[in-house]
């Protein structure tokens, strides 16, 4: 992953909080357990992804 700036994270906060949103309108309407699980591990995706930095765990010390 490339160097992004502070405007990258602040989209994928406001893409985290959309998706919260989301999430907790899908519980109100019933939509199902499984829906719901879905969109979590979406979340879990992005913040995994962008905010852990599991992706450098693959590459060398040289990439680092």
């Amino acid at each position: 992953m490339a160097k992004q700036g502070y405007g990258f994270v602040v989209l994928i906060g406001v893409i985290l909080a959309v998706l919260t949103v989301i999430e907790y309108y899908m519980a109100l309407w019933h939509f199902g357990a499984a829906l719901l699980l879905l969109v979590a591990a979406l979340k879990a995706i992005l913040v995994i992804y962008f905010f852990m930095h599991v992706s450098r765990l693959w590459k060398t010390e040289e990439e680092h």
